[in-house]
């Protein structure tokens, strides 16, 4: 009998992340495939499908798929109900264009809550019984984890951790609301905070990387720049690190977790938002829950949705045989 592996699926606006996962949760191989949203997803899946088989090897099968996707997703149904990044994804049941280009069980999830799901079963969070992952990139997504499960809410809406407001009168988010977290710390927010910052003076290496070399304004060469002691592009990220620590306060304080990870494209920039956040979190959160919580960068990178998209269908397969209806 050939060895069973779960197949975990990070759908993207620009690429598809892929992981191939043990029945212990061991990461076996990874590929990348283009994401092409324009084709459709029947499209995506069928060439996710052509890659599976060199992917997997012949000396093994998949046991079950797990996809992770930004947006709000109907967990129970495996449908996609609207992504930023997909546009023209809205309304897809996923599970049923996967299932029938990979042959396997299939379970759709949230792409933040699949990359929680993978740092705590294989990051940062093991061994936690609560456990937040927030992530940063071009928007804020999060999840959390409470005795090992996803909280999902009524209609697995729940973890949306880049539209706590933490300024009733604050900037326009996306979402139409005000003072959202990603109105804050989304990658669009910081370069809009960067040159707001450079129109009051242009003394900075910032501004000469921007204005005379063309580069293009990006959280990455922010970052770059304030690692060089760049004055502007470090208050870029030390107001960012105060509104993080601003919700990681009421996080700490309602959910009393042992670890927050901060995972996503924009977290290599951690180091730089530490100081302030952890000045922010100390005067706004209970000590005592303060004095029990890690707060670390994800270890997992650009693989923890993929790798816990996986172990997030490794688990519905245990869960479908434990079920004493058979599933």
């Amino acid at each position: 009998m050939k060895p069973r592996v779960f197949l975990g699926i990070d759908i993207g606006g620009t690429n598809i992340e892929l992981a191939v996962v043990g029945i212990r949760g061991r990461l076996l191989a990874q590929d990348t495939v283009e994401t092409r949203p324009n084709d459709g997803p029947v499209n995506a899946f069928a060439r996710i499908g052509e890659r599976v088989s060199s992917l997997v090897g012949g000396s093994r099968d998949v046991e079950a798929a797990g996809v992770g996707c930004a947006g709000l997703v109907d967990f129970g149904r495996g449908k996609l109900l609207s992504s930023p990044n997909l546009p023209t994804w809205r309304n897809t049941a996923l599970s049923r264009i996967a299932r029938r280009h990979l042959g396997v069980y299939t379970v759709v999830d949230n792409d933040a809550n699949a990359a929680a799901f993978g740092e705590y079963k294989r990051g940062v969070g093991r061994g936690a019984r609560s456990f937040v992952c927030i992530t940063l990139g071009t928007g804020v997504g999060g999840s959390i984890i409470l005795d090992g499960r996803v909280l999902r809410g009524r209609k697995n809406y729940a973890g949306e951790i880049g539209h706590m407001t933490i300024s009733e009168r604050g900037p326009l988010c996306k979402c139409g609301n005000r003072g959202c977290l990603e109105a804050y710390v989304g990658a669009d927010a910081l370069v809009r905070s960067a040159m707001k910052k450079l129109r009051r003076g242009s003394g900075s290496l910032l501004w000469r990387w921007i204005r005379d070399q063309k580069r293009a304004a990006s959280p990455r060469l922010i970052a770059e720049a304030a690692k060089k002691r760049d004055a502007a592009a470090r208050a870029v990220f030390d107001e960012a690190g105060a509104h993080l620590g601003t919700a990681m306060a009421s996080l700490i304080n309602v959910f009393n977790p042992d670890v927050i990870a901060v995972a996503g494209r924009v977290a290599a920039a951690f180091s730089l938002m530490e100081r302030s956040m952890w000045d922010t979190i100390h005067e706004r959160a209970f000590a005592e829950a303060v004095g029990v919580v890690a707060i670390q960068r994800g270890g997992l990178g650009k693989s923890a949705a993929a790798i816990g998209a996986a172990l997030l269908a490794r688990q519905a397969v245990r869960e479908r045989a434990d079920d004493p209806r058979g599933g």
